[in-house]
C-alpha cells in the first residue's frame, strides 16, 4: 500500500503527483488520465503531505470496485470518475462526505462539483447542503430572485452568505466559501438540507414523539434501522461526546441524528426530483452507506444510484489503507470510495467538551 519514495518527490511534479494520488497496484504507472479539476486538486494537496496515503483513492465496496480487473479501467480513479458520473446522469445523487474543518475537503468537494457538475444532461445537478438549514429557505429564495429564475445567475458568494445571515452560524466562516462559490458560478439550484435548531434539540429530548406519525412515516422513520445498527449509531455518539455526557441522553441524540438523516434524505429527493440529480455536502456520518442518509433513500427508492465518497484524513503511523475505511457492524464497508487527506490540526475535543 505504500508509495515509492520518488513518486512522493516535489522535484517529480504534477505528473508524479498524480501518479501518487492513484497508485494501487504497480500497473497503475501505466495509466494515463485527464487531469481535470478533481485531479488537479487532488495533485495539488498531495504534493504538500508527506504521508504515504495522501491524495490517494480507494474503492471501498463493492459498487465501488466495478471494472476492478486491474487494467487502467479498473483504476480507483477511473472507477469513481465513472460510477458518479453514471450517477449523475441516471437521476442519482453523488454524497460528498467531510469532516467539517478541514479546509481541503471543501476544496476537493469543490472540485468534485467542477468535475461532474455538467454532467446531468439539459438540467443543472442540484447541491444540498446540510450546512443550510429548513429555516434558512426563505433566505435561499431571495438569492435565487436575483437571477429572476429557480437558479442562481447573478448572485455572488457575498449575496448568499449575506441572504441566510453565514455570519451568525456555527459553521467556519470562510473554509466553505470555494464550495458555494463552486456552485454558484456552475448555476447549480442550491438547497437547504437539514433542520433547524430548534428541531434538533426536540428530537435529542423527546425522540420519536417530537414528530407526528404522519411526518415519521413520510420520511421513513417508521422503519427500524435494526438493533445491531441502532447501537453502532449509540455508541458512536458516545464516543464522540468523551463521556461528558449521562447514558440516558444518548437515545435521544442517535434519534436527532436519524432525523436529521432522514430530513437531508428527503431533501435529496426532493431536489433530484426538480433537478434530475444532485451532490449532499455533509459530514461523514451522513454520508454512511449503512444506516446515514444513503439507508433513507434506498428505502424510500430503490432504485436511485447513490455514490458515496469520503474525504478521511491520515493518521501518523498508519499506512494501512484498510483501517481507514468507515465499516458497518457486518463489517461490510460504509462508503463506496474513500479519499486520503492531510489532517488538520485541532486541540482535544474531549477537553473542550469536559469544560463546558
Amino acid at each position: 500500500m505504500k508509495i515509492p519514495g520518488g513518486a512522493r518527490s516535489v522535484a517529480g511534479g504534477l505528473v508524479a503527483a498524480i501518479l501518487m494520488a492513484l497508485t494501487f497496484g504497480a500497473n497503475a504507472r501505466a495509466c494515463t488520465f485527464e487531469r481535470g479539476p478533481f485531479l488537479e486538486e487532488i495533485a495539488r494537496q498531495a504534493k504538500s503531505c508527506s504521508h504515504p496515503l495522501c491524495g490517494q483513492i480507494l474503492a471501498s465496496s463493492p459498487a465501488g470496485s466495478e471494472n476492478s480487473d486491474g487494467s487502467c479501467a479498473g483504476n480507483p480513479w477511473n472507477r469513481l470518475k465513472t460510477a458518479a458520473s453514471a450517477a449523475m446522469s441516471s437521476g442519482g445523487v453523488l454524497i460528498l462526505g467531510e469532516i467539517h474543518d478541514n479546509a481541503e475537503h471543501h476544496l476537493l468537494q469543490a472540485a468534485a462539483i467542477e468535475e461532474f457538475g455538467g454532467q446531468s444532461g439539459e438540467k443543472r445537478p442540484a447541491v444540498v447542503f446540510e450546512q443550510l438549514r429548513a429555516d434558512q429557505e426563505a433566505g435561499l429564495a431571495n438569492f435565487k430572485a436575483l437571477s429572476g429564475s429557480a437558479m442562481p445567475g447573478t448572485g455572488t458568494l457575498g449575496d448568499l452568505k449575506r441572504f441566510v445571515d453565514w455570519e451568525k452560524s456555527s459553521w467556519p466562516k470562510d473554509i466553505y466559501d470555494p464550495l458555494f462559490t463552486a456552485a454558484i458560478q456552475m448555476r447549480l439550484p442550491i438547497y437547504a438540507g437539514d433542520v433547524s435548531r430548534a428541531e434538533i434539540m426536540k428530537a435529542a429530548k423527546e425522540g420519536e414523539a417530537a414528530l407526528l406519525p404522519e411526518r415519521r412515516s413520510r420520511l421513513g422513520l417508521d422503519l427500524p434501522l435494526g438493533e445491531s445498527l441502532d447501537a453502532a449509531s449509540i455508541k458512536e455518539i458516545e464516543n464522540a461526546h468523551c463521556g461528558a455526557l449521562p447514558k440516558e441522553a444518548f437515545g435521544g441524540m442517535a434519534y436527532a441524528q436519524r432525523y436529521r438523516d432522514a430530513h437531508l434524505a428527503n431533501a435529496v429527493l426532493d431536489a433530484v426530483a426538480t433537478d434530475g440529480s444532485a451532490f449532499l455536502i455533509a459530514g461523514t456520518g451522513h454520508a454512511r452507506t449503512d444506516r446515514g442518509v444513503p439507508w433513507y433513500i434506498r428505502h424510500r427508492d430503490g432504485q436511485k444510484k447513490i455514490v458515496s465518497v469520503m474525504f478521511v484524513e491520515v493518521e501518523d503511523g498508519n499506512d494501512d489503507a484498510q483501517t481507514y475505511v468507515p465499516r458497518g457492524p457486518d463489517g461490510q464497508p460504509a462508503a463506496d470510495f474513500v479519499v486520503f487527506t492531510a489532517r488538520t490540526e485541532r486541540g482535544d475535543p474531549c477537553e473542550k467538551m469536559r469544560k463546558k
